[in-house]
């Protein structure tokens, strides 16, 4: 009877994430020729690289979108499919978001004295060829090859599309780059990501990708999603931390936690019109990093982090207060990029919410 009831759970909250997907998506648009021309965006900033503080090469480009998203209604928090073209883009197009990207950041790049990690964002999954096509990744390969100043190169996939052709393909074109695959695992908890998360993915298929990157020499970058909904902010500390613990164990190289915010036409957004969810507070962001991690480890690993939506209502934030979430970000922007915990323990919490925030969950 548990299990069946379990089952029902399951089946419900994916028809629902479905159905609001599908309702999200009715009266959406294709993108005219000239949108499909350039990327969705694109920018430089400040980040962590795997030995030192560089620049991210950030190019988010606008393809069909995700697989999952279009055909299963996608994960209850993702939104990103919003910003794709949901029919199928032309490889020449595609190739000119990449290039129009880079043609007005490249001068800038290059009299830099920074280093770079240029992160590929498209929706999706980079490696699915209903996405990107073989001829495109290789052309986009190319023109990565021939810019000494980027040391590192970061795309994502979901783990159907992450094959030993495709990495040999990779390291064909970028011998000389580090290269680094984000695969979306979001928790270590088989329950959380497929029921509350809708993600699709057994855990031991996710050992098995990993295993094929370490083989390979490739990079691993392991997305952990901080507060799935259904889950409050004691079990949110406790299985973010608890996912960090293992991705360590595992040899993973960087691993990106991101706390939920709220997207449109997903679950998540369902569910926070309903009073029934509300995104993590920075207070228990921090209390994760501190259970999770030690010096020791910041030493082999990287941890990114990067709200989206951060300090506002629909993102990770405390009160509502400019001054007290703009500080949190400062110094979560500032242990980020030098990796070191003692960065958090300098925080003066100071805010009058850090009481509300005690009173409501005293067992933190």
């Amino acid at each position: 009877m548990k299990q069946n009831n379990k089952m029902m759970e399951h089946d419900f909250v994916a028809e629902k994430i479905k159905r609001l997907r599908e309702k999200s998506l009715k009266n959406k648009k294709a993108y005219s020729k000239d949108k499909l021309n350039k990327p969705i965006s694109y920018w430089t900033k400040k980040e962590r690289l795997k030995d030192q503080i560089g620049k991210e090469f950030t190019i988010i480009l606008r393809t069909k979108g995700c697989k999952w998203a279009l055909e299963q209604g996608g994960c209850s928090m993702c939104g990103y499919i919003e910003d794709a073209n949901i029919k199928d883009v032309d490889s020449e197009q595609i190739m000119n978001q990449f290039d129009y990207a880079v043609s007005k950041t490249i001068q800038f790049i290059k009299n830099d004295t920074n280093n770079y990690i240029l992160k590929i964002f498209n929706s999706g999954s980079f490696l699915d060829e209903s996405e990107i096509s073989k001829p495109v990744r290789e052309y986009i390969y190319k023109k990565i090859a021939e810019i000494p100043q980027i040391l590192e190169f970061s795309i994502e996939s979901r783990l159907d599309f992450i094959t030993q052709e495709k990495l040999d393909e990779l390291q064909k074109y970028l011998p000389n780059k580090y290269i680094e695959i984000g695969m979306g695992l979001e928790s270590v908890n088989d329950h959380i990501r497929n029921r509350y998360i809708n993600k699709g993915l057994k855990f031991k298929d996710f050992l098995e990708k990993l295993q094929l990157c370490h083989n390979n020499n490739i990079g691993s970058k392991v997305y952990l999603l901080f507060k799935p909904p259904f889950l409050n902010e004691k079990a949110a500390i406790d299985d973010c931390a608890h996912s960090i613990k293992e991705m360590i164990k595992l040899n993973v190289q960087t691993i990106s936690i991101n706390p939920c915010n709220v997207q449109k036409g997903t679950l998540v957004e369902y569910l926070w019109h309903s009073h029934r969810y509300r995104p993590p507070w920075f207070y228990s962001l921090f209390d994760c990093f501190n259970k999770a991690l030690n010096e020791k480890d910041l030493k082999k690993i990287r941890i990114l982090c990067d709200p989206s939506g951060a300090g506002t209502n629909r993102g990770i934030h405390n009160c509502l207060r400019s001054s007290c979430n703009d500080k949190m970000k400062t110094h979560l922007r500032d242990f980020i990029l030098h990796q070191d915990l003692s960065r958090l323990e300098q925080i003066e919490y100071d805010c009058i919410c850090r009481i509300e925030y005690q009173l409501k969950f005293p067992y933190i």
